[in-house]
């Protein structure tokens, strides 16, 4: 995150991380929680590198509820036609194709590809390579695996997960995890 926040001009002051081990990362002091790094202060935006859908989301209700802006950040390709929400993140190499509708905290990784007219809800996560082929949609706080195809037309609920490498060629009911090809 810091070489893609660097590279488009964004500095990073700390990093909130429960699983860090270390006081410092990259020369930044390594806060515990979110709540820590509200109290410490001293900043006016968050980037939610965080990828699990359902931690993103509450720390994205965290800072807002703080007042602090949650920035989108783009390294990857995104439609002009493209209409995106708050707090987007599109790693390198990934492309967001024509008319998609892209809710808010959602998270493309390397290579993800998602293509024309699919709707992709709050905190969805694409995961590297994932490619998500035409209309599709994926509901909130879902998470599609690295690798994984969803063939065109499809729908996926709500709080569901696309297994790695998974070929999805029906649609798949709220809450559950599919894996396999074809995926059940």
């Amino acid at each position: 995150m810091f070489e893609l926040a660097n590279s488009l001009g964004h500095e990073i002051h700390a990093v909130a991380d429960t699983t860090a081990r270390e006081e410092r990362w990259r020369d930044c002091p390594v806060l515990r929680t979110d709540s820590e790094a509200i109290e410490s202060g001293g900043f006016d935006a968050a980037l939610l590198a965080i990828d699990s859908p359902q931690a993103r989301a509450k720390a994205f209700n965290l800072y807002t509820a703080a007042g602090v802006t949650c920035i989108s950040l783009s390294a990857g390709w995104i439609s002009k036609s493209a209409k995106c929400g708050a707090a987007l993140l599109v790693h390198r190499g990934a492309h967001l194709s024509a008319d998609c509708v892209v809710g808010v905290g959602v998270r493309l990784n390397y290579g993800a590809n998602v293509m024309h007219d699919s709707t992709l809800g709050d905190f969805a996560t694409i995961a590297p390579n994932a490619v998500v082929l035409g209309r599709v949609t994926i509901g909130k706080m879902s998470y599609v695996g690295a690798n994984a195809t969803i063939l065109p037309g499809l729908k996926i609920g709500v709080g569901c997960t696309v297994g790695a490498g998974a070929v999805v060629t029906c649609n798949v009911s709220d809450g559950r995890t599919v894996k396999g090809v074809p995926a059940k």
